[in-house]
């Protein structure tokens, strides 16, 4: 991600209906091979992608079941990453307004903290990213 640094290690707050618990999600990878693993009150899942993005989406396919949202910006409903933002790993996502092209400031940290009203399930996710696509 040209001159920033991005950490391997993300401490994050996963949901489980009224509950929360810490999780970590780890990443290791580049050139369209990576893979992360998320530890938590579930154990140990890994998700494999061609960005942090994807590997996010296929650890989450895998908690969605049990009840479980990872608390991060890459969860929420109303993100997703442009070419941009994955041609960089995935670390960034854009935060989308129906009918409304992202700015630059509408860019955010795919692993920072998220508001649990905003997480939303991947096919959630896709169909809203989908929603934003037609509404322009």
């Amino acid at each position: 991600m040209s001159g920033y640094l991005v950490p391997d290690r993300f401490d994050v707050i996963a949901y489980n209906a009224d509950h929360q618990a810490s999780a970590t999600l780890r990443w290791e990878g580049e050139n369209h091979d990576f893979t992360m693993t998320a530890d938590g009150p579930w154990g140990q899942v890994s998700g494999k992608g061609a960005d942090c993005f994807d590997a996010l989406s296929r650890i989450r396919e895998q908690l969605e079941p049990a009840g479980w949202f990872l608390g991060v910006n890459g969860a929420r409903r109303d993100t997703w990453p442009s070419g941009s933002c994955r041609g960089a790993g995935g670390f960034l996502v854009c935060h989308l307004t129906p009918g409304v092209l992202p700015r630059r400031e509408d860019l955010i940290q795919t692993f920072h903290e998220a508001p649990r009203e905003t997480l939303a399930t991947v096919a959630e996710q896709i169909h809203f990213e989908e929603q934003w696509r037609t509404s322009l």
